[in-house]
């Protein structure tokens, strides 16, 4: 079905029943599920009343003065509305506490990562942090817990692109330098990236083995650590779309309700910011802020 594979916040059957609904218009008319899109056609989709789910509004302050403001974000809510997420998202909870007046989105975490995030509280606050952010000038670490043994450190330094050898069509691959050259992949349908790793423990999870690894991309691409892990051979513990089997995130797109947990380790992926490390554009001073480890990853 073309909505579901295309706008992949609802499930199959849940676009099914909005079909059935006559909740989608193809030309002005209540569209039925049987009907296939021809090009040219106008699709309208009139949402109604929606079901938002439910997410963890408990968040902690990391830092804060008079311009920035650090938050550890949980794993279950987006930084931004996005999807089935309008008004549970950590920007909107953010502007609702009276502490805050408005606040300012700099960088983004994907919604199943945690860690650290920082806002600002002005425009002027949030175009000097973004810059640095732009000139890779703000060191990031995350930790990372991913099945198979990992080197104990590797560089990875390549591109970013499209996974043709997926069915899900926001999935992307890591190719190493020499793997992007001998494919021929056009430039404008690729990112460079870069990331180092350093394995700083291991142990046995649900039977098998993972390694607990720090993860220092040195640029900031969408899926960059999860899609590298992917294609390295050690995908993350619990990731629906990266992980060991993707057909668990078309199940759970779907509305099947996958077992997760038996199937991919973790109900979300275990990936957490766990430092940021910048110059304050004000006071000059080295600001390093840092988030502990969450609760639901592996012992």
């Amino acid at each position: 079905m073309f909505l579901a594979s295309r706008f992949t916040y609802q499930s199959r059957s849940n676009w099914r029943k909005i079909l059935e609904e006559g909740k989608i218009l193809v030309q002005g008319k209540p569209a039925k599920p049987s009907y296939s899109i021809k090009e040219g056609d106008e699709i309208l989709y009139l949402p109604g009343d929606s079901f938002e789910p439910p997410i963890q509004t408990d968040f902690k302050i990391l830092y804060e003065d008079t311009r920035y403001i650090a938050v550890e974000k949980p794993g279950d809510i987006p930084i931004h509305s996005a999807g089935r997420y309008r008004k549970n998202n950590l920007t909107d909870l953010l502007e609702e506490d009276p502490r805050f007046e408005k606040i300012y989105t700099i960088h983004r975490l994907d919604r199943e990562t945690s860690g650290v995030v920082v806002f600002a509280k002005d425009p002027e606050a949030a175009s000097k942090l973004a810059d640095l952010f732009s000139k890779r000038k703000v060191n990031k670490t995350y930790v990372s817990y991913v099945w198979g043994n990992f080197p104990t450190r590797l560089r990875a330094k390549g591109f970013l692109t499209s996974d043709p050898s997926s069915l899900i069509r926001k999935k992307r691959r890591f190719l190493s330098e020499t793997s992007f050259q001998k494919l021929e992949i056009p430039e404008q349908d690729s990112e460079t990236c870069e990331t180092a790793f350093r394995k700083i423990g291991e142990g046995i999870f649900q039977g098998l083995s993972f390694s607990k690894v720090y993860c220092f991309p040195k640029t900031g691409r969408l899926h960059q650590i999860r899609a590298t892990l992917y294609s390295l051979g050690f995908p993350l513990i619990g990731d629906k779309i990266y992980g060991k089997d993707e057909r668990t995130f078309l199940e759970f797109i779907e509305g099947k309700d996958p077992d997760l947990i038996q199937k991919l380790g973790m109900e979300r992926q275990a990936l957490h910011s766990i430092s940021l490390t910048f110059i304050h554009p004000f006071t000059g001073l080295i600001t390093k802020i840092r988030s502990g480890l969450p609760q639901d990853f592996p012992e």
